[in-house]
């Protein structure tokens, strides 16, 4: 009976020892790859994939050089695309279903921010801005682009 006893306390202490030295040779482990981690990542794009294989985001470097995020609906068709112009302007754009750009955030070379509103047919309907001095402005337009009615 003295002998199994032994047995069993000799395999509880070398299971608690094991386990102890498992542990210190695992957070070793841990801790190395945490320092090798790379800084940063350099790439042209950046593909975010969906369950189904297919891109849903995107962050790229567009034609002209300049950074762009796109949001993809599950065709891959950009819905939302956040950029920086080539004239260092930053800029939101939201599309429909049909690619039709329909809401444009942007903020112009002399600083002005404005919000347009686009028809079905990706034309300009409504502008809301505010120039330099502070003034908010609405501009209304027809279906050929003229102004209709322009707020103050």
């Amino acid at each position: 009976m003295k002998r199994e006893w032994f047995y069993a306390m000799l395999a509880l202490g070398a299971g608690i020892a094991g386990g102890m030295l498992g542990s210190r040779l695992n957070g070793a482990v841990a801790a190395a790859a945490v320092e090798t981690a790379p800084k940063s990542l350099a790439a042209h794009e950046i593909l975010l994939i969906g369950p189904n294989g297919r891109p849903r985001a995107a962050l790229r470097m567009t034609k002209s050089g300049e950074p762009s995020l796109e949001f993809l609906d599950h065709a891959g068709q950009a819905r939302i695309a956040l950029d920086i112009g080539p004239d260092e302007n930053p800029g939101m754009r939201i599309y429909d279903l049909k690619r039709a750009l329909r809401v444009e955030i942007a903020v112009s070379s002399d600083n002005v921010p404005t919000l347009r509103l686009f028809d079905a047919q990706s034309r300009p309907r409504a502008l809301l801005g505010v120039d330099a001095d502070g003034e908010a402005g609405m501009d209304f337009y027809s279906n050929n682009g003229r102004i209709l009615r322009e707020l103050p």
